[in-house]
């Protein structure tokens, strides 16, 4: 019965739906090695109050995707509260670059 009725929902549209989601799940696990799922819903329902030989069955399909893996940024704050790269407690130096000339021939040192 269960298979029968899922390939009815929507005239068919709720398998097409349900493999996307699954081929996308499917995709995402094997790109971040991490679990995905997919949830397959059916709700039935009374048609109208007091009738309960009609039925009205609606499917929700979800689907939970690994997330990726995130890293974290170092931040100090400043005296007022705000959020900087640089610790504002220490000394910058006067960095400069300096240009160094590349010899055209080796020198064997002994």
């Amino acid at each position: 019965m269960f298979p029968e009725t899922i390939l009815q929902l929507n005239n068919g549209a709720a398998v097409l739906e349900l493999s996307a989601a699954l081929a996308k799940v499917l995709a995402a696990v094997r790109e971040s090695g991490k679990a995905g799922s997919v949830t397959f819903t059916v709700t039935v329902k009374p048609a109208s109050k007091g009738v309960t030989n009609v039925v009205m069955v609606e499917h929700q399909i979800k689907t939970k995707l690994p997330e990726p893996e995130r890293g974290m940024t170092v931040f100090y704050l400043t005296e007022d509260n705000r959020l900087v790269r640089n610790d504002p407690r220490q000394q910058q130096l006067p960095l400069r670059v300096v240009e160094i000339e590349q010899a055209n021939e080796l020198k064997e040192v002994i």
